[in-house]
Parts: C-alpha cells; sequence; structure tokens
C-alpha cells in the first residue's frame, strides 16, 4: 500500500510539472514594463517595454544628446535622439527617433516613423539637460505605438 501511495504521488508531481511546462510554451513572455497600442508610455533608458496583445517588444538601446541645455544662448537648436530595437513577433529592426530641442511636451516636438506595420512616435525625452549632460540611466521616452492601417484603409 505504502509503494502505491509513493508512485501516485510521483505521478502526480511528474503530472503537474509537465502541465506548467506546457502552459508555458508558445506564450508571450513577461516584462517587467507593459503598455498598450494607441496609450502612452515611459521607455526608460536601457529598458525594454511590451507591449502583449500585439506581441510587440521596443527597447531603448543608445541615446545621444545634442539639445541646447536650459538657461544657455545656442546657434542651434540640437536634437536628441534614441535608438530602439523594435520587434514583432520574430522580426525585428532597428530604429532611430529624433526630439527637437527648445522644445517640449508639443506632438510637433518628436519624429514618429513606421516600421514593421507599426507607428511609434517620440513624444518627448527627459530630462531636459542643463549645463551638465546628465545620467543616461536617468533618461525617459514619451512613446505612443499605433497600428498601420492596411493598404488601401484610412482612419
Amino acid at each position: 500500500m505504502m509503494i502505491l501511495f509513493k508512485l501516485l504521488f510521483k505521478l502526480t508531481g511528474l503530472t503537474i510539472l509537465i502541465a506548467c511546462i506546457g502552459c508555458n510554451s508558445g506564450t508571450t513572455k513577461l516584462l517587467p514594463y507593459q503598455s498598450q497600442l494607441n496609450q502612452t508610455f515611459d521607455l526608460r533608458y536601457g529598458t525594454t517595454v511590451g507591449l502583449p496583445d500585439e506581441e510587440i517588444e521596443i527597447s531603448f538601446e543608445k541615446l545621444s544628446e545634442s539639445r541646447c541645455p536650459e538657461d544657455v544662448n545656442c546657434i542651434q537648436a540640437g536634437e536628441g535622439v534614441v535608438s530602439l530595437v523594435v520587434k514583432v513577433g520574430k522580426q525585428s529592426e532597428h530604429l532611430v527617433l529624433k526630439v527637437k530641442g527648445l522644445c517640449s511636451d508639443r506632438p510637433e516636438c518628436g519624429e514618429a516613423k513606421t516600421v514593421l506595420n507599426y507607428t511609434l512616435t517620440l513624444m518627448s525625452l527627459n530630462p531636459y539637460p542643463t549645463k551638465v549632460l546628465g545620467d543616461k540611466k536617468k533618461y525617459i521616452a514619451k512613446m505612443i505605438v499605433t497600428k498601420k492601417p492596411p493598404m488601401g484603409e484610412t482612419k
């Protein structure tokens, strides 16, 4: 009787293990930062945001900062440049978006580009530079992702 009980216990544990492995195969991995289509979100330098409903991952990989610092007289306004890696399913592409210097929190300040049938818009890049360039890890790109309508359709 004891042997039968031990065998039943081991088979139950094995069944649960196989069920857990089966549940995780083929699903989107959970990222610590998530958002949704058509909603603004913050993307920190060095992190990845996922849009699980669309199987999209956006990673903030590089930053170039040449915007004219606050309280400084500059000849040019400069620009902030973010380099992203965009993954949709198993496809991935690099994308570079710019934000204008001396411009903040207005739609025309940032740039929008379409990649893998989604339009990514960089709305702002903070913190705005001061006389001293800040730590890159403190930079946050405010973004929104929209789906490109199929050919022949308009919004």
